[in-house]
């Protein structure tokens, strides 16, 4: 059986530059947009892609949520996008698709022991339609009005919101939602705090941080058609409180994995000592170990040494059992 091949990494550029130095600001004509996004069969033919019926593969994921994934073509003009975008200079409060931040940076922005405001939101890319994307490539990126069409059909599934499987969906997301996480920026900053963004993960830090910040984020995420999830993934922190961040368990200034995370290795190297355990079983828990030691030790560097000895091992165990 061969293997899926998967798509070539999305770039994290190294050098940077500002917002108005981007090559898709101020696009005047088709022409440049076809020589910007490096597309040789014509306007017309770039115009009319998104429409195809090839041009998505839609299904629903193992928890239920529907995933829209472009064709090889539209996926290289999604790609392009995201590169062009990603190069631009990002706020401090960004971590996801930057060079040099992670989800461990962005937890590490809140070690101090102040109050924190935790959310995220509901349904976020759905919740970015055409008519935010045009906005964005009309009004902020100063192109064309008939280049910043053609850019949110590319852009759109179906010319209706950011498609969940896109590779450049979270970073168009972020520069179409960017007043709302400046806002919230500004507000921590003015108030002593920090304010950090991973994909639509959104944590506040500062002195006296309460409720009432998460019903004005609310009330600031509904001006723009958002909603932010409930009771169960929005809460409040209290100071010296253990709180959670994208995975990293912060208290008094020190990180750690979650419990969780140690419970799932210890699971997994008990199951691979089972000989009865079928191949495919073995395979999957071993390559899930992989990945779960690999994080730990992100996070705890005293998990290196177990993580290299383990890694071999297992990577040798998941080869066999391939074959």
């Amino acid at each position: 059986m061969t293997k899926r091949k998967r798509p070539p990494r999305l770039e994290k550029p190294i050098k940077q530059y500002p917002f108005d130095q981007c090559a898709l600001y101020g696009i005047k004509g088709t022409g440049q947009l076809v020589r910007i996004l490096n597309w040789s069969a014509g306007i017309a033919a770039l115009d009319a892609l998104p429409a195809s019926p090839k041009a998505y593969k839609e299904w629903k994921s193992e928890r239920g949520r529907k995933v829209q994934e472009a064709c090889p073509e539209l996926r290289r003009i999604h790609a392009r996008i995201a590169t062009l975008l990603r190069r631009v200079e990002p706020p401090e409060y960004r971590h996801s698709g930057v060079r040099g931040r992670s989800f461990l940076t962005n937890a590490k922005c809140h070690r101090d022991n102040y109050a924190s405001v935790k959310t995220d939101i509901k349904k976020f890319y759905p919740s970015v339609t055409f008519g935010y994307v045009f906005a964005f490539f009309h009004a902020h990126m100063k192109c064309n009005a008939d280049v910043a069409a053609i850019l949110a059909k590319l852009c759109c599934f179906r010319g209706k919101h950011l498609p969940t499987g896109g590779v450049h969906s979270e970073v168009l997301a972020f520069y179409c939602i960017k007043p709302c996480f400046d806002a919230i920026a500004q507000r921590a900053a003015q108030r002593g705090g920090v304010a950090s963004i991973y994909v639509d993960d959104i944590m506040v830090t500062m002195p006296g941080a309460s409720r009432s910040d998460l019903i004005w984020m609310r009330r600031l995420f509904a001006r723009y058609g958002l909603t932010l999830h409930g009771e169960d993934k929005s809460r409040v922190f209290r100071k010296g409180q253990r709180k959670t961040i994208t995975g990293v368990n912060v208290h008094e200034g020190r990180l750690a994995a979650p419990q969780a995370q140690h419970l799932a290795l210890r699971d997994g190297f008990a199951a691979l000592r089972d000989p009865d355990l079928p191949d495919a079983e073995r395979t999957h828990a071993a390559r899930s170990l992989i990945g779960h030691l690999e994080h730990i030790q992100q996070i705890e560097p005293r998990f290196h040494q177990r993580a290299d000895g383990n890694r071999l091992r297992l990577r040798a165990l998941t080869n066999h059992t391939a074959r």
